[in-house]
């Protein structure tokens, strides 16, 4: 196979799938490659849940996922199928925990409608929740559920019904610059007018400049059966986030008959095809701990899974040209919190390989900072 196309896609994770669908809907010749298959678990575009918030601690993110409802609003339309699910949101931790009141700040200054819930109207509205006397929670009505599973496959079909090609199987084995990039595949060489690697845990293999920039750590999650399992549907229970020494997220009910959780408290550092799908047992006993603590009502374990994060220097997308080509577009919107902008990424990298301008493309998500030469924050919880 020795073929040229206007854009070629690497990687059909939620950044690629979303990239080749919005190009390939403005007109564009697009070849999509993936790997594995689409959905695929060895990545971290899968499963049934991931988090929908505007509570973030940066004005930044938390401006650019209302502008990403808005997109989540659009492809719902485009596909006659929901893919964003109004649960609200609470963000819980000790009264007065700074990172607790910057995500209450950044949520009103957006106009959110954010409440203070003091322990005593949170146990009132969430009996399910047990916290300490000194607890708080900052509820956010916007917040909810988006799919991996099902979203990927309306980017694909989407995508498909434009025009563009998904090749699944084939893999991207190294990268010729120039101004015609040229890639080699398992199945042959493609050269491209634009070329847009989305490639994930893979990346830095694809790309040996992003090496010092880019960790790849392996996250895991867990499902706990509740002995209501109406207590824990998402009319009754929203997703979470904890301000503590767990920094815990999950979610209700959904797409398993269990309620999800994810702690941030090791982060192994591994790589796409070294990775284990063994859970740290640090993390699955904190899990459990966590569950026994402040959720009791839901602590019977049912299974758990592992992802890879690809994390960049202050937890920041990479969504930047290729220092040494600029008809090559590195993308890298991860970090552990990006699926939640999925249908926005793909917009912002359409316009960057077509040479717009767009008003989300921020300067943070230029290429980053090696490892170690960074004063930023650290990275944000996984699965956020």
């Amino acid at each position: 196979m020795r073929q040229h196309v206007q854009v070629l896609v690497i990687g059909a994770g939620a950044a690629g799938s979303a990239a080749a669908y919005a190009l390939a809907r403005r007109g564009q010749e697009v070849l999509l490659l993936e790997q594995f298959h689409v959905g695929h678990e060895r990545g971290s575009s899968f499963g049934p849940s991931r988090i929908f918030r505007l509570a973030y601690e940066e004005p930044d993110y938390a401006g650019l996922a209302q502008a990403a409802l808005a997109s989540w609003q659009a492809l719902e339309v485009a596909s006659g199928q929901p893919l964003y699910w109004r649960t609200g949101g609470l963000d819980l931790g000790p009264a007065g925990t700074p990172s607790l009141e910057a995500v209450y700040a950044s949520l009103d200054a957006l106009g959110a409608a954010p409440q203070r819930l003091a322990r005593r109207e949170l146990a009132r509205r969430y009996p399910q929740w047990q916290v300490p006397p000194d607890w708080e929670a900052v509820y956010s009505p916007e917040a909810g559920i988006v799919s991996p599973e099902r979203t990927l496959r309306v980017l694909t079909t989407l995508g498909r019904q434009h025009g563009a090609r998904v090749l699944e199987g084939v893999a991207a084995l190294d990268i010729e610059l120039g101004t015609q990039p040229a890639v080699r595949t398992s199945r042959g060489v493609v050269t491209c007018d634009h070329l847009i690697v989305a490639a994930g845990a893979w990346l830095p293999r694809l790309v040996p400049q992003l090496q010092a920039s880019l960790s790849v750590t392996l996250a895991a999650s867990s499902f706990y059966r509740p002995e209501d399992i109406s207590a824990f549907g998402p009319e009754r229970f929203p997703v979470f986030i904890t301000h503590d020494e767990f920094q815990a997220y999950g979610f209700p009910v959904f797409g398993v008959p269990g309620v999800k959780l994810g702690v941030d408290v090791a982060r192994p550092v591994t790589s796409g095809d070294d990775r284990t799908f063994e859970v740290p047992p640090q993390v699955s006993g904190a899990s459990d701990a966590f569950m026994r603590r402040f959720l009791p009502g839901a602590s019977a374990v049912m299974e758990r899974h592992t992802c890879l994060i690809t994390r960049a220097p202050g937890g920041d997308f990479v969504l930047a040209p290729h220092p040494a080509c600029l008809h090559i577009t590195l993308a890298s919107p991860c970090s552990g919190h990006g699926f939640k902008f999925t249908p926005l990424l793909g917009e912002l990298l359409a316009a960057r390989a077509l040479g717009e301008t767009h008003p989300w493309h921020l300067p943070r998500f230029a290429f980053p900072t090696p490892i170690g030469q960074t004063t930023e924050a650290q990275p944000l919880p996984g699965g956020l």
